[in-house]
């Protein structure tokens, strides 16, 4: 996976000090985030995985293959998260806090170039719901690799002021298998602060790629 991501960002001229830059953002944006969804969901005061990333430590971090490093990839985690979709009537009956599921899918891409797989999936849940970019207040990408991140921020024409705001796998870590749910789990708890409409997305080995809209 890390010698696709370089080959991504070596075909789409994304150059490492790019990718350092976003990883350090996402460090940035984890340990400025809201502590009390942290502690709702983990049952702990701080993220154990966010750090004080630098230009310096992304310099000397140690290469996985071409312009990815340790610095700029997301580190393999043990996590867990679950989603419960109900009708709104059973929410309502109940005054269960919760969001609208709008729609989504998941589509197959190119397996040779699996970080982009989320791209189509972001754009066709768009156009099947007739939701513009400018609608949108939060998104959660999957930041598996920080050159995946912006390839496909870049490739969705996704305002990058939206994403991930409170830090996302690069600095919180990715638990294979689950890391889905936690984006769907993330946004949820997002939009409950920024309201509006918020979309997630994330790509899978093999090319493929899923995503989702949600609204408050």
């Amino acid at each position: 996976m890390a010698q696709a991501a370089n080959q991504l960002a070596v075909t789409l001229g994304i150059s490492k000090a790019e990718q350092d830059a976003w990883a350090i953002a996402s460090h940035q944006a984890a340990r400025s985030a809201p502590v009390d969804h942290i502690v709702e969901l983990l049952g702990v005061s701080n993220d154990p995985f966010t750090r004080e990333l630098s230009e310096r430590h992304c310099a000397r971090a140690p290469k996985v293959s071409g312009s990815i490093s340790v610095a700029n990839m997301s580190v393999a985690a043990d996590g867990a998260a679950f989603v419960v979709v109900v009708s709104s009537q059973w929410a309502k009956e109940r005054c269960a806090k919760g969001v609208d599921l709008l729609g989504g899918l998941t589509i197959g891409g190119n397996p040779e170039m699996p970080g982009l797989a989320p791209v189509e999936a972001l754009n066709q849940t768009l156009s099947s719901l007739n939701i513009c970019r400018s609608d949108l207040r939060s998104v959660e990408i999957m930041e598996a690799f920080a050159a995946q991140a912006i390839a496909c921020v870049d490739g969705a024409g996704i305002d990058p002021v939206i994403v991930n705001n409170w830090g996302g796998s690069l600095a919180r870590g990715h638990p294979i298998g689950a890391s889905g749910a936690v984006l769907a789990v993330q946004l949820f708890h997002r939009i409950q602060v920024t309201g509006g409409l918020g979309m997630a997305a994330i790509a899978a080995a093999g090319g493929l790629g899923s995503a989702i809209a949600l609204s408050l």
